[in-house]
């Protein structure tokens, strides 16, 4: 019987936490969050400029693709290939693409890539640029591709990538 009374004395002290304990387990919860937001919204962010890279270089391609086929007869010119928040451009200085470049450009990447929009809100060079796009201009000369990308950081990031030796099986 002693023993029974012990343990029920035991049991009524255990019923839970104190709410100090809650307390002190809810501030370290929020000192944690508010350690790892910061680098949480970082990585987001680096994974949507990643996939605006992706998405540019892989139009660039299509297009040097185009060029290289000798039946669609790329003229000579500057081509923009221009990624922004309502969807992506091609002109060739300053109008629209069609016939078959652009029907090559379909096959290639699928009728819908000129729905393709900005992931990035944070491809501003500076705080008086007002535009959040990114680009690639393509100047083809006599069958051969140059290209220039804007804004600085997307160059940036794509000569990092191209930099980064690919790992042979």
């Amino acid at each position: 019987r002693v023993m029974l009374k012990m343990f029920k004395k035991n049991e009524k002290k255990n019923k839970g936490f104190t709410l100090v304990e809650l307390i002190i387990v809810v501030a370290i919860l929020a000192i944690l969050v508010g350690l790892l937001a910061p680098q949480y919204t970082k990585y987001v962010d680096k994974s949507r400029k990643s996939a605006d890279v992706s998405n540019l270089e892989e139009m660039v391609k299509a297009f040097q693709v185009a060029c290289a086929d000798l039946e669609t007869g790329v003229e000579d010119g500057s081509y923009v290939i221009n990624i922004s928040e309502t969807g992506t451009t091609f002109t060739k200085d300053g109008t629209d693409v069609s016939g078959d470049l652009l029907t090559n450009m379909n096959t290639t990447l699928g009728s819908d890539w000129k729905q393709t929009k900005i992931k990035s809100k944070n491809w501003k060079e500076s705080d008086s640029d007002t535009g959040n796009d990114v680009q690639a201009t393509c100047l083809v000369t006599k069958g051969a591709v140059s290209v220039a990308y804007t804004p600085e950081d997307l160059k940036n990031s794509i000569s990092d990538k191209e930099a980064t030796p690919t790992p042979t099986p």
